[in-house]
């Protein structure tokens, strides 16, 4: 009959077994990863600032700050689907949401990054600002794309500031091309925003990669000098903070804080659904007039110089 094999002899197979396990597992050890997640650091939009332009000092940090996970992110996974949590929530509605009725629902307080248009036609984008500050080089954005992962969105302040250098190279150069915005596809980001300029669009139009520009320049900026990342910038005339919430659709990219979507995102909502009723309304063959209720009263109320609300139903 079978008889087990003495102990020492089952403790020595598994030891076999498991070396060639134990040497792949041993860097990932040094690194403090563990099952393919980097160590236990927040994502990189809800760090601190570690970078600045130039010096040894910030170049010493980068290795503090790139280090980062996507499983970190509160409320993220790997997919990129938002995980749970309000986080989760919020990205799950806003990737059904369009910037119109965001910004209607904000009484046009949300932030409209007014100098930046989509590359191509039916981007639908939502995710969270991981931003970067560069001015004429591009070195700072690789890092931030190293550090990047599912669910954020690469909002990048070029330092164009109506300046007559914004319109001379190296600011004006394009601070990506097809090579970082592929890298940047691969790990998992939402989109790429840059006030600013990119480059190889004929790549970069064949990409489903939300990107979102000034416009093109077929000089790229220069790679030697640092910029800063996860730091408040400015976008079109609007402040981007770190981990902001960001929406981009054909009419415009739209930013807002956690605070600002709890209030706004159910009265979007509200507006799309109506909206998608009167258009249902419509197209049917009825009036777009049956769905303004007090036009005539309205009329004859800002005529006489009154405050009045025109009603959508």
């Amino acid at each position: 009959g079978f008889r087990a094999p003495p102990r020492p002899a089952i403790v020595a197979a598994m030891a076999r077994a498991w070396c060639p396990v134990a040497n792949l597992l041993a860097p990932l050890r040094a690194r403090g990863v563990a099952r393919g997640v980097e160590a236990r650091v927040p994502p990189l939009w809800a760090r601190r600032p570690q970078l600045a332009f130039g010096g040894a000092a910030g170049a010493a940090a980068v290795a503090g700050t790139l280090v980062r996970s996507a499983a970190t992110q509160p409320g993220a996974r790997a997919d990129g689907s938002g995980g749970g949590g309000e986080d989760g929530e919020f990205l799950r509605r806003l990737r059904s949401m369009d910037s119109c009725a965001l910004c209607d629902a904000s009484d046009k307080r949300a932030r409209v990054v007014t100098t930046v248009t989509p590359l191509k036609a039916g981007y639908r984008m939502a995710g969270r600002a991981l931003t970067v500050a560069i001015d004429g080089d591009f070195l700072e954005v690789l890092a931030a794309i190293r550090g990047a992962g599912p669910g954020d969105v690469l909002m990048i302040d070029a330092g164009m500031r109506g300046e007559p250098a914004d319109d001379s190279w190296p600011r004006a150069g394009g601070m990506f091309g097809e090579l970082l915005a592929s890298e940047a596809a691969r790990r998992g980001v939402a989109g790429m925003v840059i006030d600013g300029n990119c480059r190889d669009t004929p790549i970069l139009l064949q990409m489903s990669l939300p990107i979102f520009c000034r416009g093109r320049h077929p000089n790229a900026g220069t790679a030697k000098r640092r910029g800063a990342v996860n730091v408040e910038i400015s976008m079109g005339g609007v402040t981007v903070r770190p981990g902001d919430y960001v929406l981009g659709d054909d009419d415009g990219v739209v930013v807002c804080s956690g605070e600002e979507l709890r209030e706004w995102l159910p009265k979007a909502e509200a507006i799309q659904e109506v909206e998608s009723a009167m258009l249902s309304h419509v197209q049917s063959g009825g009036s777009l007039f049956d769905k303004l209720p007090n036009f005539d009263e309205h009329l004859a109320t800002v005529a006489r110089g009154q405050d009045s609300k025109l009603q959508f139903v």
